[in-house]
């Protein structure tokens, strides 16, 4: 019985604590004392101004002040529905809110940021109560955890978690884990100063649309920076820190446009005007693409590109271009270009630079070097017949096709373009213009000598250079769609001279013979 009463008078004390300690807390943590010291001392710190809908206080787990409605911001940018911040009780004794955990629920963030201003923190040592008589004092932040976060730019969102420890002027990202259409970010690392912000994070990530996160990024940076506040009584910092983060990167896919990439990984390198990617490396068309890559921030932005790549499926590629079956093959190269431009159109008419590219063991659709030689030249019908082992198909397959480009202007222009088959050799110099892939070559077709031995002998005779049928040629056309022609004057020349030759040996050996009888 006694042990029974014991009991209950512990259980009174316990609930009568209880409810003193919530009454005792309600009284501290609520009120428009309150809310209005908080607000005073947020705006302070943050150097925009803040204000609270109203503040009520929880005491399990742990002590707790509820701030809703609050709203960070002129015009506003953050809006944050809950803002739970826990604290210990033994400080909270002396008015003070001291290795706080901030808990925000349901927060919507519009980009740019403000230019905040992050004042110097108040110092008060540990016991004392907090200075001026304010009803409560925000001393110290050990952890900030974020659920349910919208940040907004441009119409496109952002949503997911955001998990950060403050440490001196900076954060410890724990874990920020965001999510779109086409874009989910999964981010750790550390902000080693907000007044950037500088430091180092990583990002892994299923998938990117590069081109929306390029817009955040641009967002983001117009704001970015926590300036230095000219109040607070702490020691004065730079008024100017420049944005220079480093984020090492790994995403299964990426899209930029309508581009798709695979296993995108790199190393970024983000200040306020510049995103470099170096080194970097994902798979593309079915090849890889190595070196790097840099976006000029803006409204368009620009990109500068220094990059080897290896396997790429040429059909893809032509695909991707505009030019559907137009070549097949699998593609390398190097190439060092700079442009501008949000589209396939705008990146083609603005690219400037170099590049190598060859192809192996493809085709070039409607191509018919060899069909153009045999049909178009000087041979007999009965050698045309006894070219059976000739192509004479419109497409022209290659073991090998490849040239130098200075690109510009929107087009490329080459003056070492090689074409390699078992039939034929073509050599040519011109331009490809990349708006509906306009080809315009001058150069000469040579056929193999096992084409030459069954060509017609007067083509043989007067076409030949090295013993092999050799005609001047243009091709001229969209991709898949092109016309190879004989260059006639040229080709007159060369019999003229062919036959002059073949005269002038007939002459010499006939003066020998002369001079032999004499």
């Amino acid at each position: 019985m006694q042990r029974k009463r014991l009991l209950l008078i512990v259980l009174g004390f316990v609930v009568v604590g209880g409810l003193g300690l919530f009454l005792w807390a309600r009284a501290a943590l609520t009120g428009d004392a309150v809310r209005h010291a908080v607000e005073a001392q947020l705006s302070k710190v943050l150097g925009e101004p803040v204000t609270i809908g109203s503040v009520s206080a929880t005491i399990l787990p742990r002590v707790t002040m509820n701030l809703n409605d609050v709203a960070i911001g002129s015009p506003q940018r953050i809006a944050i529905r809950r803002l739970d911040v826990g604290t210990n009780f033994r400080a909270l004794l002396s008015r003070r809110i001291e290795h706080a955990t901030v808990r925000v629920a349901d927060a919507r963030i519009e980009l740019p940021l403000p230019a905040f201003a992050i004042a110097q923190a108040v110092t008060v040592p540990a016991g004392e109560p907090a200075p001026g008589g304010a009803p409560v004092e925000i001393v110290s932040v050990d952890a900030i955890e974020l659920t349910g976060v919208e940040i907004v730019s441009g119409g496109r969102s952002l949503r997911g978690s955001v998990e950060v420890v403050p440490a001196g002027n900076g954060l410890d990202v724990r874990r920020v884990a965001l999510a779109a259409d086409g874009t989910s970010l999964d981010i750790t690392g550390r902000i080693e100063d907000l007044a950037g912000p500088t430091g180092e994070l990583s990002v892994k990530a299923g998938g990117i649309n590069v081109l929306e996160l390029l817009s955040f990024i641009t967002d983001f940076t117009k704001g970015a920076g926590f300036g230095e506040a000219t109040t607070g009584t702490g020691p004065a910092r730079p008024a100017a820190v420049p944005m220079n983060l480093a984020v090492s990167v790994e995403a299964d896919r990426a899209v930029v446009g309508t581009l798709a990439l695979e296993a995108l990984s790199g190393t970024a390198r983000l200040t306020p005007d510049v995103v470099t990617l170096e080194p970097v490396k994902f798979g593309v068309f079915g090849g890889t693409y190595t070196g790097t890559l840099a976006w000029r921030l803006g409204a368009t932005p620009g990109f500068t590109l220094d990059a080897a790549l290896s396997g790429v499926d040429a059909a893809a590629a032509m695909a991707f271009a505009g030019s559907s079956n137009a070549m097949t093959g699998r593609l390398s190269g190097r190439m060092a270009l700079s442009g501008r431009g949000m589209t396939v159109d705008q990146v083609m008419a603005s690219a400037r630079g170099t590049a190598r590219i060859d192809v192996k063991d493809g085709s070039v659709a409607n191509l018919g070097l060899v069909r153009t030689v045999v049909l178009a030249g000087s041979m007999r019908r009965d050698s045309q017949a006894a070219v059976s082992g000739a192509r004479l198909a419109a497409s022209e397959p290659f073991s090998e096709l490849g040239a130098t480009f200075a690109v510009g202007d929107g087009m490329a222009r080459t003056t070492d373009l090689r074409f390699t088959s078992p039939d034929v050799l073509m050599t040519a110099l011109g331009s490809i213009r990349f708006r509906g892939a306009v080809v315009d070559l001058v150069g000469q077709v040579q056929l193999s000598e096992a084409l030459t031995k069954q060509a017609g002998r007067d083509l043989a005779r007067y076409t030949q250079v090295g013993g092999r049928v050799t005609v001047p040629v243009t091709v001229k056309g969209s991709a898949g769609n092109l016309s190879v022609g004989l260059d006639v004057g040229e080709a007159a020349r060369r019999a003229i001279a062919n036959r002059a030759a073949e005269e002038a040996k007939k002459l010499l050996k006939r003066i020998i013979k002369a001079g032999a009888r004499s």
